[in-house]
């Protein structure tokens, strides 16, 4: 047996951030200018592949044919994804939603955010294209390259925060979504903060629990985008979701403790130089 592959994550995530944020300033720039919606549109969209163009750097370059079968395994193979998780990928986040909606709604707000959103369907390419372009490169390589170095709990919470980081630029984008929290309110861009926490927990959750599928990250983060878009959901409500699943996050690792304190551990054997 060769030596264990040793994952590179400081080069793949400023590979990302490079990848990302350097479209994503142009995208920036172009969003303020008339008449060049197409250009900014073009550009945010080459950010978002960022992720996925870094692991494929990182993949290729790396000289290890294991590592390279591994990724392909991980993204066709759907027998990897446990039946029993197939209703938590698809239905947790959304009970979460109606459960903070009704919360919501007993305190005072309004009763059409259990309304289907009008401009849902104009939303459904990104639905689809942006989980899939960052799961590819977050499950693909990212988190992967964090817990061989780190523990499963700290290589989670690292991964946290640099995600949070990597959707900084959306900030300064006219138009965008996290732009309109900005203009909104302090705490609705903090809470968009906070609740990456417990989206990160509960992802890495589905997805090393699913046998490292990258399909199984990419349909809960797709459930994850799906469920933040289909309903008139006021960013008061938001936030107590970001609750909601924190408290659910807790209990998931409470409920899996060794494998969520689990040291730092090597999912490839190295076949390079063999």
């Amino acid at each position: 047996m060769g030596d264990f592959y040793r994952y590179k994550p400081l080069s793949y995530f400023a590979l990302v951030f490079v990848l990302t944020w350097v479209p994503w300033s142009f995208a920036a720039y172009y969003s303020y200018q008339l008449g060049m919606d197409l250009y900014s549109n073009l550009f945010a969209l080459l950010g978002l592949l960022g992720p996925f163009f870094a692991a494929l750097i990182m993949i290729w370059n790396s000289g290890d044919q294991d590592l390279k079968n591994d990724f392909k395994e991980r993204l066709v193979r759907l027998r990897l994804i446990r039946p029993g998780y197939i209703p938590v990928i698809l239905l947790l986040l959304p009970f979460a939603l109606f459960l903070s909606t009704w919360l919501s709604v007993g305190v005072g707000r309004s009763a059409d955010q259990f309304r289907f959103s009008g401009g849902f369907a104009a939303m459904l390419p990104i639905i689809l294209l942006a989980p899939t372009f960052e799961e590819l490169g977050w499950r693909g390589y990212g988190m992967d390259s964090l817990r061989a170095k780190f523990g499963m709990m700290k290589a989670t919470l690292l991964f946290s925060a640099l995600w949070a980081m990597w959707h900084v630029p959306l900030f300064f984008i006219d138009h965008s979504y996290q732009h309109g929290l900005w203009n909104s309110s302090p705490i609705y861009v903090a809470n968009f903060f906070v609740s990456i926490i417990p989206a990160a927990i509960l992802m890495n959750w589905v997805y090393y629990k699913n046998n490292r599928s990258i399909v199984a990250a990419i349909l809960f983060h797709m459930a994850l985008d799906a469920t933040a878009e289909a309903f008139q959901t006021e960013q008061f409500t938001k936030c107590i979701w970001t609750g909601v699943l924190l408290f659910i996050s807790i209990l998931v690792i409470a409920g899996n403790r060794a494998f969520f304190f689990e040291e730092k551990r090597s999912f490839m054997q190295g076949s390079a130089g063999r």
